[in-house]
């Protein structure tokens, strides 16, 4: 395995869990979730988002079941996130080979499980995690600050509703497990 991937991987963790545990973690990896400032073009950016879920929901769908990601090499690297009066994020189990500074729709870096009513993990939502020196975006939607110095992230509800938005980090609906 790489150094600097595993590095990253391991500062990714860490970053994680601490933002899971630290007040205030909406801000620092959620805010608002609706990303993207420039209304100029929100028709098509509409389009393209709808095109990014419908891509997303097409190759995330093998994934619905956790032990299909084990399997393509997603490992678990957080614990359930979540922050009180905010909602949670999930469980994350990552592709630390896809974790570097290019954006590919096709390819998320995370994807994020929560267990259902009868304890199967089940996927809720896909991340991405770029190491790009420019703040990214796709689909017109800008990144947030990501879990580790240097990264950015973004989140995409596919496969469950999220009342904040389909982009939100955190979702009101979810909340870990005790």
């Amino acid at each position: 395995m790489n150094r600097t991937r595993t590095g990253l991987l391991s500062m990714a963790t860490a970053a994680v869990l601490a933002l899971g545990l630290a007040p205030g973690t909406a801000a620092a990896h959620g805010g608002s979730g609706h990303g993207g400032s420039d209304h100029s073009d929100d028709w098509k950016k509409n389009d393209d988002q709808r095109r990014l879920v419908r891509i997303l929901r097409h190759v995330t769908d093998d994934y619905r079941w956790l032990e299909n990601a084990k399997k393509d090499g997603y490992k678990k690297i957080t614990e359930c996130i979540e922050n009180p009066g905010v909602g949670a994020m999930g469980f994350h189990y990552a592709r630390e080979d896809l974790i570097d500074d290019k954006t590919q729709a096709r390819k998320p870096e995370v994807l994020v499980y929560m267990p259902d009513e009868s304890g199967r993990y089940r996927l809720v939502a896909a991340e991405f995690i770029s190491t790009a020196a420019k703040r990214p975006k796709i689909a017109g939607i800008d990144f947030e600050d990501g879990p580790f110095p240097g990264s950015f992230a973004l989140h995409a509800w596919v496969w469950k509703d999220n009342p904040h938005g389909m982009f939100a980090a955190f979702n009101p609906r979810h909340s870990c497990p005790k």
